[in-house]
């Protein structure tokens, strides 16, 4: 059930039998060949199929998140901390007013972490809650899966990002670049960190076979619907992501 395509008074119906909603945490910034809304449109695609499925609300996707390193490129946005932070709690604050108790943060860009910080915050108050944070790619099944293929948390803009039914606006190149791993990346310039990565592939494939992705995209969807079915107590023990 989408926001974008109901009226206020079928989410007020909804609200009788479900108190979930889902937000799409996303960003605009440099994706090497794949659009700068990379990091939206995916998790934004995974959500939707599984909210579909599971029948469960789902909002707007948030466009922007904190990218400060990636400026140097042209099309990026991004917030500042603070105002992220910001945003976050009146978006809890929007559902919480009008009766959702369980609040899904969906993510596809690793700045918007953050919004774990806004929802331990938010709590302090409101324990009544039950705010959730997950990253589409770090989801269990789904990770294991991006390892066994080959890549690592460090890759960005990499074919684990790369769907052709998704977010290829061009053809991608199928070669294979050695990882950018800056230590201290935090410490450098937009246009500093621009300098060291070049097209804005931090290493990997840059694409992988349609099957492939396919299986990943169909993985992903799955993990979340199991969540939304079965990931809302607030003691859920997992493993850490290695």
């Amino acid at each position: 059930m989408l926001v974008e395509k109901s009226n206020w008074m079928m989410v007020e119906e909804y609200l009788k039998k479900d108190d979930r909603i889902v937000y799409v945490l996303g960003a605009t910034e440099e994706h090497g060949y794949n659009t700068l809304s990379t990091d939206t449109q995916c998790a934004w695609e995974i959500a939707k199929e599984a909210c579909e499925r599971q029948n469960v609300l789902l909002a707007p996707p948030l466009h922007f998140g904190p990218s400060a390193f990636s400026l140097a490129f042209p099309g990026t946005v991004s917030l500042r901390n603070e105002t992220y932070l910001n945003v976050i709690k009146d978006m809890i604050d929007s559902a919480a007013r009008v009766g959702f108790k369980r609040i899904l943060f969906f993510s596809g860009h690793g700045g918007n972490m953050r919004a774990k910080e806004a929802s331990t915050e938010y709590l302090l108050t409101r324990s009544d809650l039950t705010l959730k944070f997950r990253e589409w790619y770090l989801l269990p099944k789904t990770y294991a899966r991006i390892t066994e293929l080959g890549s690592t948390s460090w890759d960005h803009a990499s074919w684990l990002e790369s769907f052709p039914w998704i977010n290829q606006p061009v053809e991608i190149p199928d070669k294979f670049k050695e990882q950018v791993y800056i230590a201290d990346h935090y410490a450098l310039s937009p246009e500093e960190l621009r300098s060291a990565i070049g097209d804005g592939v931090f290493g990997g494939k840059y694409t992988q076979p349609e099957p492939v992705m396919r299986g990943l995209y169909e993985l992903a969807v799955s993990e979340l619907e199991d969540f939304l079915q079965n990931g809302w107590d607030k003691f859920l023990k997992t493993e850490p992501v290695k």
